[in-house]
């Protein structure tokens, strides 16, 4: 495998996974899917309708309260399937790490820690599939009551992914949900859809998932907005911005139903550097913490308080770490740090940067502008202040 091209995908992108087959939406919309490094075009991929969602919708639902996955299969069945899922993966392991390294921009090296966690979640998550049971509670003031727990699957979830880590996050979410027996509408984050189809396509080569299982469409807010609308939806689970977390609850208590959602929200993670640490290795931390994944971390360590005693010596050391960093090509082995997702993400990290500069009046101990000359990459960029209520220190940036 020609680890500098994208493989060849074995579906037809211009479809979406419904029902168990592949097949064209209604809507006739498409979106281009960049390979951030470039800001070049490797696929094209279709923008779904309302439409679309409530078909993804009706077959998760049927699946749910007509098909085997709960009504027939046992817990062990389940478990088989996800463990058989979790082997598919690891056949293909080599693939995923480069469909997502392309579309994602990440570092060829720091997949191969994200393939491990997404197979750690599928197998641990398996081992629960025969072991949901409730309790007996002995009523000790009426011995003629017997009490009682169930456990029961919640139904249709639907859920929306962020673009940042998508088939680690798919495996979070998606993992638990198939373990409790639960039937699924899932949109990956409108940049990043290949490595959920690609996973969608990987479920169906196992052959042990019913149709209506797992339902996958592609677009953006109106499409994620008519699945957390939809009436036959149960639960939505969201990981993004906090703004958009917001709406996602508001809009979960306003439909006919008032359905339960689970939302992973944005972050300003503090450390603290005290004087007993070894500054240089504490420094190198503190940077990959903060600048893994181009800073698109809901917990990036992106504001730090250095102890006034060691401060003279330590921001040095950080600064030479933070520059120390090697950008470049994301397949290349010896990359450290990838781009920024697209040209949104782009712009908005630069124009943080301008506030810290222009509004904040921080120091810009190294970085502060564009990198490479291509794409959607930003340098490395760390600001020093003694003001804590700045804008780049309260508000999360999601960059470098």
């Amino acid at each position: 495998m020609n680890k500098m091209s994208l493989p060849t995908l074995p579906f037809d992108e211009k479809q979406i996974y419904v029902n168990g087959r592949w097949v064209t939406p209604v809507g006739q919309e498409s979106a281009n899917v960049e390979n951030p490094d470039t800001a070049s075009v490797i696929a094209t991929v279709p923008e779904c309708c309302a439409e679309d969602v409530d078909q993804a919708v009706k077959a998760a639902y049927a699946a749910f309260h007509d098909g085997p996955w709960i009504n027939e299969y046992s817990g062990a069945q389940r478990r088989d399937a996800m463990l058989a899922l979790a082997d598919e993966i690891e056949r293909h392991r080599d693939v995923i790490e480069l469909i997502e390294s392309f579309n994602v921009g990440k570092p060829i090296s720091d997949m191969p820690g994200e393939l491990e966690g997404t197979l750690d979640l599928f197998r641990h998550f398996a081992g629960y599939a025969d072991k949901v049971q409730g309790r007996h509670i002995a009523a000790q003031t009426n011995p003629t009551c017997e009490m009682y727990t169930v456990k029961v699957p919640v139904g249709v979830v639907g859920f929306i992914n962020a673009f940042n880590y998508p088939i680690h996050l798919l495996a979070w979410k998606v993992a638990p949900a198939l373990a409790a027996g639960c039937t699924i509408v899932f949109k990956p984050g409108p940049q990043t859809p290949l490595t959920t189809l690609y996973f969608a396509y990987l479920m169906d080569k196992t052959g042990k998932f019913p149709p209506g299982v797992f339902n996958v469409v592609l677009g953006g807010a109106a499409v994620g907005q008519a699945l957390v609308e939809h009436d036959l939806v149960d639960k939505v689970g969201f990981t993004g911005s906090v703004a958009t977390g917001k709406h996602v609850v508001r809009s979960t208590a306003s439909t006919k139903f008032i359905r339960s959602a689970s939302v992973e929200l944005g972050g300003k993670s503090p450390g603290v550097v005290m004087p007993d640490v070894d500054l240089e290795k504490t420094a190198k931390l503190v940077i990959s913490g903060c600048m893994g994944n181009a800073g698109m971390n809901c917990n990036a360590l992106t504001r730090l308080w250095v102890h006034r005693s060691i401060y003279d010596k330590f921001i040095p050391l950080l600064k030479t770490a933070a520059e120390s960093l090697v950008l470049g090509t994301p397949q290349n082995g010896d990359t450290q740090m990838g781009p920024l997702i697209d040209e949104n993400q782009y712009k908005r990290v630069l124009e943080y940067i301008r506030i810290g500069k222009e509004e904040d009046r921080a120091e810009v101990l190294t970085g502060g502008g564009p990198a490479l000359g291509r794409g959607y990459w930003v340098k490395p960029t760390v600001f020093t202040m003694t003001n804590p209520k700045a804008r780049v220190a309260t508000e999360e940036i999601f960059g470098p």
